[in-house]
């Protein structure tokens, strides 16, 4: 077969696959960029309009602003393969007489047609626009759901804050009358019951903003001093029992804990555990609370019987008011954010927290922190084991 037949057919089955392919193809010719080829899937772009022998921005001039041109030049000038990812292009619609955003992936390729033929780059744009659009929306209802989330917790960290006033001068009040003499007997408990009330209404205020600064992953401060754990907790059990009377068993395997820690949030920890275990707990059995310890690290272990955690919950009791089905089931009212609380001072000592639960050996929270909360490196081993 001659030269000449040889090219014939291989044009051939370059223009059968060229017009076949199920994608948009063109070819544009020299620097003027002649449309010299494109198919029916690359008219479909540019519907009612004449494309072939023109030049690309006569064609399609509402391209002219576009990166198209430049990337056109380039790929013409250096031969130098270029994909242009998600490339806008303003296109008129001759239906509806406007201009529609329409995104593309697009292949630009330099090819040869010999040493006497210019230059022709190759373009295959794949549209993308329902990717970019769907993408641009979720984008945007992202932003819009942060931007609530910021407003919710400006308002409740301002609403608090504003709380915390008139409750300091019930309190003050309250003490005042508290030093008044000459009162009648049936008076003088209501001091007492007033700020212990307002006492325990500003615990409540300061969970909700230390868990919403959890949330808002700014960390609790903490002030870590030297002390002693195990009268800490001794400390926390006494305070427990004047509410829940003699419903704890405390053990401690090791007797005397020193180390560096804040007592004052180890306090707080401790009372978040033992009042969870007492209200979702069985009210015959005890709640134990056992101390552990090596030469680096301490433990404080909560425990007690009643309704096991399913598993595919337990990792998720740490989250930000969340609230166990288990907990739901009960008569018992809570904020969900105790355990929140919890993992935010276990963290802030460059702690761990975990529980493990199941119907047989009943519930069992464990905190592990370093003796020494102010070392960094206690993290980084925490992570490696």
């Amino acid at each position: 077969m001659s030269t000449e037949l040889l090219l014939k057919a291989e044009k051939k089955k370059f223009e059968a696959f060229f017009y076949g392919a199920e994608s948009p193809l063109v070819i544009f010719k020299g620097p003027e960029f002649i449309i010299e080829m494109c198919n029916d899937k690359y008219r479909a772009i540019y519907p009612a309009r004449e494309l072939l022998g023109r030049t690309f921005l006569t064609a399609v001039p509402e391209l002219k602003e576009s990166p198209f041109p430049q990337i056109l030049k380039g790929v013409y000038e250096t031969g130098e393969h270029y994909i242009s990812y998600e490339g806008l292009a303003r296109i008129h619609n001759p239906n509806t007489n406007q201009l529609e955003e329409r995104y593309f992936d697009t292949t630009f390729s330099r090819i040869s047609f010999g040493d006497d033929e210019p230059f022709r780059i190759i373009a295959t744009p794949r549209e993308v626009t329902a990717r970019v659009l769907t993408r641009k929306k979720l984008e945007a209802t992202k932003l819009e759901l942060e931007m609530e989330r910021d407003l919710r917790e400006i308002f409740i960290s301002t609403l608090s804050h504003d709380l915390r006033t008139p409750m300091t001068v019930i309190k003050s009040a309250a003490q005042m009358l508290k030093r008044k003499a000459n009162l009648p007997e049936m008076v003088k408990s209501l001091p007492d019951l007033i700020m212990s009330n307002v006492e325990r209404a500003d615990d409540m205020i300061r969970d909700l903003l230390d868990a919403n600064r959890i949330k808002a992953g700014k960390g609790l401060p903490i002030s870590i001093q030297f002390c002693r754990l195990d009268l800490i907790v001794q400390d926390g059990i006494a305070g427990l029992e004047k509410i829940h009377d003699k419903r704890f068993k405390f053990e401690n395997k090791v007797d005397e804990i020193n180390g560096y820690w804040d007592s004052k949030a180890i306090l707080r920890l401790l009372e978040n555990l033992a009042n969870n275990a007492i209200k979702y707990g069985e009210s015959q059995s005890d709640v134990t609370i056992t101390l552990n310890a090596t030469d680096e690290w301490v433990e404080i272990s909560v425990h007690n019987f009643g309704h096991p955690i399913p598993e595919d919950e337990q990792k998720m009791l740490f989250n930000h008011y969340h609230r166990s089905k288990t907990a739901g089931r009960t008569a018992q009212t809570g904020w969900g954010i105790g355990l929140t609380l919890v993992k935010g001072i276990a963290e802030a000592h460059r702690g761990t927290v975990e529980v493990n639960s199941d119907a047989k050996n009943g519930t069992t929270f464990t905190v592990r922190m370093p003796r020494d909360a102010r070392d960094e490196k206690c993290l980084q081993k925490s992570q490696l084991k």
